[in-house]
């Protein structure tokens, strides 16, 4: 998804961020369309998994919320995040380190789940973990704070069971640094 939407903005050539890379499903294609990926996340067994894969140009090991990430300012053209912001009540510290080591003019792509009872969070009944909705007005006003522009925006739908009975709504945003 966040490759689509971010596809027109991006350069052979140039470096993606992955924040919260995992296994790096989501970074591929942009590997796949010439640009250097580098990874970070908090699960040293995600890390590892990605590693194995051969495709990120450097992976990092990162408390993503409470350290500063392991980057000097203005350092990549993309910055993406996928599948990652609903596991997080708070999302300051994601966009203010976001916005820093993005460089100007470069992209933040990433993707939040959208209630739509208008709820703030709930327990996952088979994992146990809190998961975090956030409504366009909390994104809408992270970017403007923090130093973005939106570009655009999809909703999708993922399934949470292979037999496609229940769903959950995602938007996926693509911002601009200004």
């Amino acid at each position: 998804m966040l490759f689509g939407l971010a596809y027109e903005y991006l350069s052979p050539g140039s470096s993606v961020l992955d924040i919260g890379i995992g296994t790096g499903l989501s970074s591929y294609l942009f590997y796949k369309a010439g640009l250097k990926v580098y990874g970070i996340d908090g699960s040293k067994k995600m890390l590892d998994i990605c590693n194995k894969k051969e495709f990120a140009t450097e992976l990092k090991l990162c408390d993503l919320v409470v350290d500063r990430w392991p980057y000097e300012d203005e350092k990549f053209e993309n910055t993406i995040a996928c599948g990652v912001f609903h596991f997080f009540e708070k999302l300051d510290r994601f966009f203010e380190e976001a916005n820093r080591v993005t460089k100007i003019g470069g992209t933040f792509s990433f993707t939040v789940m959208v209630s739509e009872e208008g709820l703030l969070s709930y327990t996952d009944a088979g994992s146990g973990l809190s998961i975090y909705y956030h409504n366009d007005f909390q994104i809408i006003e992270l970017l403007n704070k923090c130093g973005f522009e939106i570009l655009k925006y999809v909703t999708f739908f993922v399934y949470k069971t292979p037999d496609k009975k229940e769903k959950s709504m995602f938007r996926g945003y693509l911002a601009k640094k200004v």
